[in-house]
């Protein structure tokens, strides 16, 4: 008779995977809480019902397409569903999106995650990508600009120093920076928008320090990933003469203590042995700076855990074995990729380029606005606009208007022509998406100012139901200014018409 047996140690575990995923999915709805506070405080009650609205939209999803999967390969749809946990997934994939997210491209993202990334590759325990990181890559991929119109909360941590290129050495520029979140002390409390359960560094660092005690996650993955980005941007600070609060930032922001904590420590997508998590968590750490600081991709973390997945299967085989036998091979192996690590970045920071934030032109005139005037005020009613042409793309109906500007009015220039401007209408939404300037006609250097950002801007989310919505004139161009009022007022009135 043939016994098959394994030599000493030998050891049992209490744990299961529901229980793994019970108490992983208490502590995401922790976080979610958290963030629904802070959005109920800042931003009022339509926030909230807007990120409980995209939770109910990527759990729902996320549900059908498993039920439908059971339905067509004709499994047990209760004892698959017990065993493939979608709500994990689809709550994940929430928390890593901005609250300006639309639920059609929620819906979207469930799908893609447990349909592709999940179920094809023959369901839980069988994918190779992390499903949420899939989910969020296929939405920055395919739904990069489909945010709500009234749901924009203002630049990230990670978008506001990319913009500045990573390298601040004036210390004004990194004050207003730091100050925009409240200084490092903000970021640590994530007092503050970006993804909906990313921003709280210091509740992720507590779960996740629960969930190592509990066991449902293994600490090497976070310690050794967060760590990673520690040093190598300390290694950019050094290089450059930058303070401690440099890999301080990049520790706190950008959603790496969310990513570590929950995303990289997948045990279905990053290697089983001690020796391969931590090289799949420096790999982590190394791609996320590199991605950070050389690509046009800020936050770095979703496609690092996404990369490094691919090279799991390689990882195995590396530090497959006995692991005390092979303990030195392992040290070699983790000693090897983290130096290597450090002298990139030594190389990287000689050749990184800060932007340099650019002095006022003392030949353009400075965006100053003046009175308010009202939409659909006296002074809008007067001198009919005309429609020129009428565009409709699914929910937004986009109306060209030509509305009489100073050089009519006022002006008396010989052959004066009208203002033209193009105004687009969420009919859905009810709400105004832009107005923009297509032909302009009045006075140059004066008039031509209401085409800024700064005087434009304010028509993006006004209620067109709301007959009080009012816009502040730019200074010294206040016809100019009405006539742009008026042809929003007649794009609006044109729509209520049916037009």
């Amino acid at each position: 008779m043939k016994f098959t047996f394994r030599p000493s140690p030998n050891a049992r575990d209490v744990l299961s995977t529901k229980r793994i995923m019970l108490e992983l999915t208490l502590a995401l709805m922790v976080v979610f809480a958290f963030a629904l506070t802070f959005y109920y405080v800042e931003y009022g009650m339509k926030y909230v019902i807007h990120a409980l609205s995209l939770m109910a939209t990527s759990v729902l999803v996320a549900a059908i397409v498993e039920v439908l999967w059971c339905v067509f390969t004709k499994k047990d749809i209760k004892k698959h569903i017990s065993s493939s946990f979608p709500i994990v997934t689809a709550t994940i994939l929430v928390l890593m999106v901005p609250i300006s997210t639309t639920l059609y491209a929620m819906a979207f993202g469930s799908f893609f995650a447990i349909f592709f990334a999940k179920l094809l590759f023959g369901g839980f325990g069988h994918n190779i990508f992390n499903p949420a990181a899939a989910g969020r890559a296929a939405m920055l991929t395919s739904f990069a600009a489909a945010v709500t119109v009234d749901m924009t909360t203002g630049p990230t941590p990670i978008a506001s120093i990319a913009n500045l290129g990573w390298i601040i050495t004036d210390q004004t520029v990194l004050s207003e920076l730091l100050a925009k979140f409240g200084g490092l002390t903000g970021l640590l409390l994530g007092w503050y928008p970006g993804g909906i359960g990313e921003t709280s560094a210091l509740l992720i660092i507590a779960i996740g320090a629960y969930l190592a005690f509990r066991k449902v996650l293994d600490w090497r993955v976070p310690v050794f990933y967060v760590g990673t980005v520690f040093v190598l941007a300390a290694v950019i600070a050094l290089v450059r003469g930058l303070g401690i609060w440099y890999p301080l930032y990049h520790v706190l922001a950008g959603g790496l203590m969310f990513g570590a904590v929950f995303m990289a420590t997948d045990p279905v997508t990053n290697p089983t042995s001690a020796a391969g998590r931590i090289i799949f968590a420096i790999g982590c750490g190394i791609i996320t700076i590199l991605i950070r600081v050389q690509a046009n991709l800020p936050g770095g973390v979703l496609y690092s855990i996404l990369i490094m997945n691919m090279f799991t299967p390689t990882i195995e085989r590396l530090t497959d074995g006995w692991q005390i036998q092979k303990a030195k091979k392992y040290a070699i192996s983790i000693g090897t990729l983290s130096l290597t690590g450090i002298l990139l970045f030594v190389f990287v920071a000689n050749i990184m380029v800060p932007v340099v934030p650019k002095e006022p032109d003392p030949e353009v005139p400075v965006i100053n606005l003046g009175d308010p005037i009202g939409i659909f005020s006296a002074a809008t009613a007067t001198a009919t606009p005309e429609l020129t042409n009428t565009v409709t793309e699914g929910n937004v109906v986009t109306y060209t208007v030509s509305s009489k500007g100073y050089a009519i009015l006022e002006g008396g220039y010989e052959g004066a022509k009208p203002n033209v401007f193009e105004v687009k209408i969420d009919t859905a939404q009810g709400k105004i998406v832009s107005v923009k300037v297509i032909t302009f006609a009045d006075t140059k250097g004066i008039g031509d100012k209401i085409d800024s950002e700064t005087f434009l801007k304010q028509f993006e989310g006004l209620l067109i139901d709301d007959e009080s919505i009012s816009v502040d004139t730019v200074a010294g161009a206040t016809v100019t200014s009405v006539s742009a009022a008026r042809a929003v007022r007649f794009a609006i009135e044109t729509l209520k018409k049916g037009g």
